[in-house]
């Protein structure tokens, strides 16, 4: 905490009367990064025509801001494991709740898609879990590698075909 209060040129104990330990002050830094990224992914996919535009700019928005902040969330992967279900437990409820309004984000893509014609019917909550999944792993081996494959936004067509064709050859 001595390091951190240093660092941002607060006495350590204004630190302490604002947070109780460097994991508060951690949870609120997630927080703020969780905020920025569903705000950035919101206004891609709202400007993005047609079902599988707004698949590939969720995509790329998520890739591209994992990419850009790949430091901070080394240690947000470490905590995680990059699974839905483990995030209520290491993150509190504000951050589960802002969780799943992103994957509700991405059903609604879904059942937009379904809509509209250009999806399948398909139980879009069980997809938006599917591509979450993709999603996180490929950010997950991305994050933890010593020295990261490429781009991680390169890796948004893969992601894409993979959700939207699968790997069946017709």
């Amino acid at each position: 905490m001595a390091d951190i209060a240093e660092e941002a040129e607060f006495a350590i104990g204004t630190l302490y009367q604002i947070f109780k330990s460097k994991e508060e002050i951690y949870l609120s830094l997630v927080d703020g990064k969780v905020t920025a990224y569903l705000t950035e992914v919101e206004e891609q996919t709202r400007a993005a025509v047609g079902g599988p535009a707004k698949i590939e700019a969720l995509i790329r928005t998520k890739l591209n801001f994992f990419e850009h902040n790949r430091n901070f969330f080394r240690i947000y992967v470490a905590e995680w494991s990059g699974f839905e279900w483990t995030a209520k437990s290491a993150f509190g409820e504000r951050i589960w709740k802002k969780l799943l309004s992103h994957l509700d984000l991405i059903a609604g893509i879904v059942d937009e898609g379904v809509k509209t014609g250009e999806f399948k019917r398909l139980a879009s909550q069980e997809a938006a879990f599917a591509l979450n999944g993709m999603m996180n792993a490929t950010i997950f081996h991305w994050i933890l590698g010593n020295q990261p494959p490429g781009s991680l936004v390169a890796k948004t067509a893969l992601l894409k075909d993979l959700f939207l064709t699968g790997i069946h050859q017709a």
